[in-house]
Parts: C-alpha cells; sequence; structure tokens
C-alpha cells in the first residue's frame, strides 16, 4: 500500500528558504553582514507564513498568498494572481533595463521589482479570491 507523507512546507517554499539560506551563506561569507540579517529574516518570515498557511482554519488568501495549495481550487485562483505577476514582470523589467541603463542602479531597482511584484501579487490574489 502506498502513503503518501505530506512534506511540511510546500516544495517552492523549499526552494524559497533555501534560495534565501544560500544568499545568507553567501553574504555572510562576503562580510555583508546587513544583507545576510535580510536573507536570514526573509526566509524566517517566509517560513512561518507558509506553516501558519498550513493550519486547518487558514483562509483561502492566506494560503495562496504563502504558496501552500490545499487543493485544487487554491491552485486555479493562484493561476490567476501569478498571470498578473507575470503581465506586471514583463512590464517592470523593461522599465528597470530603461532606468538601469539610465541610473546604474541594477540592484537598487532589481530590489523595487521584487517588492513591487509581491504587491501586484498580493493584490491580484485577494482579487482572484473575491470572484470566486
Amino acid at each position: 500500500m502506498k502513503t503518501t507523507k505530506r512534506l511540511p512546507l510546500s516544495t517552492v517554499n523549499i526552494a524559497l528558504a533555501g534560495t534565501l539560506l544560500a544568499g545568507a551563506i553567501a553574504t555572510a561569507l562576503a562580510h555583508n553582514w546587513f544583507a545576510s540579517f535580510v536573507f536570514v529574516a526573509g526566509g524566517v518570515a517566509g517560513v512561518g507564513a507558509a506553516l501558519y498557511a498550513r493550519r486547518p482554519s487558514s483562509r483561502d488568501i492566506t494560503r495562496l498568498n504563502a504558496i501552500e495549495y490545499r487543493d485544487e481550487r487554491d491552485r486555479l485562483l493562484a493561476k490567476q494572481g501569478f498571470a498578473a505577476v507575470g503581465a506586471a514582470a514583463l512590464i517592470l523589467s523593461f522599465l528597470e533595463f530603461v532606468l538601469a541603463l539610465i541610473f546604474n542602479q541594477i540592484v537598487d531597482l532589481a530590489a523595487a521589482q521584487v517588492v513591487i511584484l509581491c504587491i501586484v501579487w498580493a493584490i491580484a490574489n485577494s482579487i482572484a479570491v473575491r470572484r470566486s
């Protein structure tokens, strides 16, 4: 008999946490303690949000924003949110490219792009949940 044990976090969240951990280690090795702290704090916050979203009483929007889908309905709603993020990412990438050429501030622009895409994603998820 085959049993499937559910991971403590979604595969995406495991990959995100691993990437943030690698970033924290790399920046610590480069003695960039602030960046290392930012990576660790982001990882802890992300894992905490994912674990919080896995509770049986969690709301749809909580699961979507934490990338911890419970069923096919959550996955379908998430596709709507990520479609909006994809469109916004394309526009922001072109804008970031132009601004990077003008101001030569690639890291700041990339950071701003990530923050803006997270905001777009949260708004798109909220709209998708309300419409369902």
